[in-house]
């Protein structure tokens, strides 16, 4: 039995904050259950990586756009 997450189908963003800005990204997406993993691929780039099941990436770049407003905030690379 396979208990790993496939990620293969997953749409990736990476985007890049404030340092200080990761934890309140990840809290925000954690308040939304299951919408998307989140993780910090480089802490001193402040680069964090956003993987989303295809049926959610419309809503995941909606909550960015809003969060562009409160931060400075940049997508760096989007890809499937």
């Amino acid at each position: 039995m396979n208990t790993g997450i496939n990620y293969s189908d997953a749409y990736r963003i990476v985007v890049k904050v404030k340092r200080e800005d990761i934890v309140y990204l990840n809290g925000i997406f954690e308040s939304y259950d299951n919408l998307a993993v989140i993780r910090t691929i480089d802490r001193w780039e402040s680069l964090v990586e956003i993987l989303a099941s295809p049926y959610f990436v419309s809503d995941v770049k909606g909550i960015l756009e809003e969060l562009k407003r409160e931060m400075s905030l940049e997508i760096i690379e989007e890809a499937v």
